[in-house]
């Protein structure tokens, strides 16, 4: 073979010049086949696996990068490019990714391997990746999530530094669908100042989607301090939130008396009610002191206004809060709203917008009837003929809130709770007597009965106050003092009666002399020398919420589930096989 190949050098390197021509045909044959074997080696040679720190001495080069993915951004300058930059930390530094053509993201925290070209530009340095399968992982590297809640975290952010963790709770603002990079706050009540806790958020890549302030849901990400904030944020992702749609928004109403914070509900979904006046081109709607905010309706809306004139009518209207360039102030646009219609006819009219929209000409017709919907402030008693109550404009406080005075037909059968929603078709008078203007109540409907509220012993009588008459939970032990029952607080003295509802599981061989969380309705009541005033707990029993004939404080214990009759489905409740010994 050596001979071959010495015998072929030779001609080809001779000088002969009968034999030049085929000479250079054999060089030019001979280059060919170096390149094309040098491009077949480069095209089959694997890249070598490299560390961030290294990246610099393979530029130009196709190389691999090993570890977490920590972000990424879809078309982050919303341009349309079909392209994810991803974050990577291996360790021993970050660098980005920027895929061309990217298949399907994983999420935070997933090891992967990124394939790519290493580009070098004006001091930046990154990854150049081309399809779908420049980055690779498999389900091993997926992360361990540990569902936690929001107080957890406040609790010990430390412990969780780093890691993916994964939160419910109530987003504090709304997110436009084309939003490539947000910063917001979860918080663990629908109410911004009703939160213990808020959770800060840095949400990169768009979600496709608006998602309302106070929605509740579902993230999950890595957390970090930053140092230059201070504070401690989850880095999610904009697609992979989770939106619990079950979960009702409450649509703020805008206040003609406070302009100057309508700025705090920019991008969300808004209802106000005023003076509608349509002219051909523009929509306005005007309040009590002539002061207007312009209003974008539908085709939708359009269309009825032809059929049925809207113009200088009072409605209510619905649509997204934004700012127009155009209008040099703020607009109510229907076409970025949750409703397809700026003004729907069947939709009741907020008390607060029915009371700041036209008092005075309310007053002044008091045989006209509305339908409003509106919370119950205070729990009202059955039974009762024609009860003063107080209606409010949401189910819990907030600043700003609006209180009337209403009058309730009855007797009723059923309490009025606190923080229920009521849809009631009412009229408008004044109250000589206490100067007020009230409503008179003709018909109502009643919502969904609230949760029970809990209570804690250490809250003292005067917070105590503030639930009273209003179904509760409170943590104690049920004991028979000269032959009535109270629940008494845990190493204490502590303790309220407890009137029992018709057979109470609470006081049975099974739950007595144990701590367990009962339910019922605080009152208060004079003592029997008439003296004072003390608490009781009215239909009072532990709290048991499938209604298997075990507390759920007690299935806690013995490990059955409190959401289930029959916890192990082998068509035995769970009170029959505690009773016999079976659990």
């Amino acid at each position: 073979m050596a001979d071959a190949v010495k015998g072929l050098m030779d001609r080809i390197t001779n000088d002969d010049p009968e034999t030049r021509g085929q000479q250079l045909w054999v060089m030019f044959a001979l280059a060919m086949f170096l390149v094309a074997t040098l491009n077949w080696y480069a095209y089959v040679r694997e890249p070598e696996v490299i560390e961030v720190r290294q990246l610099l001495e393979y530029k130009n080069e196709v190389v691999k990068i090993e570890g977490t993915l920590i972000s990424w951004v879809e078309d982050p300058y919303a341009s349309g490019d079909d392209r994810v930059d991803a974050i990577i930390d291996d360790g021993t530094g970050v660098v980005e990714s920027r895929w061309y053509r990217p298949g399907e993201m994983p999420p935070i925290g997933t090891t992967v391997t990124v394939m790519g070209d290493v580009i070098e530009y004006d001091g930046r340095i990154w990854i150049q990746s081309l399809g779908a399968g420049a980055m690779e992982w498999t389900s091993a590297d997926l992360p361990e999530v540990e569902t936690l809640a929001i107080a957890d975290v406040a609790k010990d952010p430390e412990s969780y530094a780093g890691e993916v963790i994964r939160l419910t709770g109530f987003i504090g603002e709304s997110i436009a669908p084309d939003s490539t990079f947000t910063s917001a706050y979860l918080g663990d009540h629908p109410n911004y100042g009703n939160s213990e806790h808020q959770m800060h958020l840095i949400i990169r890549s768009a979600i496709g989607e608006w998602i309302e302030a106070t929605s509740k849901i579902e993230v999950q990400g890595i957390l970090t301090y930053q140092q230059r904030d201070l504070r401690w944020s989850l880095h999610i992702q904009g697609p992979e939130i989770l939106l619990d749609k079950n979960h009702v928004v409450s649509i703020p109403q805008l206040d003609w008396n406070a302009q100057a914070t309508w700025s705090y509900q920019s991008g969300q979904t808004v209802t106000m009610t005023g003076v509608l006046t349509t002219a051909e081109t523009t929509w306005a709607l005007y309040g009590p002191s002539g002061n207007s905010i312009c209003v974008v309706p539908t085709d939708e809306d359009r269309a009825l206004e032809e059929t049925n004139s809207m113009h200088n009518t009072l409605q209510t209207v619905e649509g997204r809060l934004m700012w127009s360039e155009t209008q040099a102030g703020w607009c109510i646009d229907a076409n970025y709203g949750a409703s397809p219609t700026l003004v729907n006819p069947e939709t009741p009219m907020s008390l607060m917008a029915m009371l700041s929209a036209d008092p005075i000409g309310m007053v002044a017709d008091p045989d006209s009837t509305y339908t409003l919907s509106a919370f119950v402030k205070y729990a009202v008693e059955p039974g009762v003929e024609n009860e003063e109550a107080y209606f409010v404009d949401s189910a819990s406080y907030s600043p700003g809130w609006t209180t009337v005075a209403v009058s309730v037909p009855g007797p009723r059968t059923a309490w009025l709770e606190t923080g229920q929603n009521i849809i009631a078709n009412v009229s408008v008078s004044w109250d000589d007597e206490d100067m007020r203007i009230r409503l008179i109540v003709h018909d109502y409907t009643l919502g969904t009965v609230p949760s029970a509220r809990t209570l804690l012993w250490d809250d003292g009588a005067t917070q105590w106050s503030y639930a009273r008459d209003q179904n509760v939970l409170l943590n104690g032990k049920a004991t028979d003092i000269d032959g009535e029952w109270h629940l008494v607080r845990d190493g204490s003295n502590e303790s309220i009666v407890l009137n029992l509802q018709g057979q109470a599981i609470g006081v049975d061989e099974y739950h007595l002399d144990q701590s367990m969380t009962w339910s019922g309705r605080l009152r208060q009541v004079q003592s029997d020398d008439g003296m004072s005033l003390v608490y009781t707990l009215d239909q009072a029993d532990v709290l048991d919420s499938d209604g298997d004939g075990l507390g759920n404080t007690l299935e806690d214990t013995i490990g059955t589930s409190s959401t289930s009759e029959d916890s192990d489905d082998d068509g035995i409740g769970d009170r029959e096989e505690y009773v016999n010994g079976q659990s």
